[in-house]
């Protein structure tokens, strides 16, 4: 058996690439073939209709057949009306890389799927940060409800006087503090300039 490559034209507008690709599995089934791999392709404007076509899906395929069924394959692929064009090319130089390579189509999904991935990791972040948001907020509120009924509910001191140390009860004298000495050194610098004076 060798390997082969196909590109395979068929009807476009089909959304399920799996129908969409039926024809293409039918008759490589009926020619014995081992599918290596098949993907779509594009789905492209024809340069010219194609059995009254306008668009076509190509469908890129690697598989393995018997050379003597070539021929029989080549005669089905022209009977099946669902499939407007194909080519098929002998591809022994061809590696496992290349056969299971991404296509522009399937580019483009796994580029899609990214995308909207990244989508719904932002939403989610995006709502994890407001749910975030919305608990402080709430442990804030709670936080200044409590602290008026915390004041209220604060009993005096044993003294009578009020807990903050720097206030003084109300009808007494408080003791002025003295002001600080001037410096050693500022007295000397004065007395010097005195003493140049006299």
């Amino acid at each position: 058996m060798r390997t082969y490559e196909g590109m395979f034209l068929l009807e476009a507008g089909n959304a399920d690439f799996e129908a969409a690709s039926a024809p293409v599995r039918d008759v490589l089934a009926r020619a014995n073939a081992e599918v290596l791999s098949l993907k779509p392709w594009d789905e492209r404007r024809l340069a010219y209709e194609i059995k009254g076509r306008r668009r076509a899906l190509y469908v890129l395929t690697y598989f393995k057949a018997d050379p003597a069924a070539l021929q029989a394959l080549h005669h089905d692929i022209q009977l099946d009306e669902r499939i407007l064009r194909a080519l098929i090319l002998s591809a022994d130089h061809v590696t496992e890389e290349v056969i299971h390579a991404q296509t522009p189509a399937t580019a483009a999904q796994a580029r899609k799927a990214a995308a909207e991935a990244e989508k719904a990791a932002r939403a989610a972040r995006e709502a994890k940060e407001a749910e975030a948001q919305a608990q402080k907020a709430a442990a804030e509120a709670k936080a200044q409800a409590a602290a008026p009924q915390a004041a209220e509910a604060q009993p005096p001191t044993a003294s009578g006087a009020p807990e903050d140390a720097g206030q003084t009860p109300a009808g007494t004298d408080a003791a002025p503090v003295p002001a600080p000495p001037p410096e050693p050194e500022a007295r000397t610098a004065e007395s010097s300039q005195d003493e140049t004076t006299k």
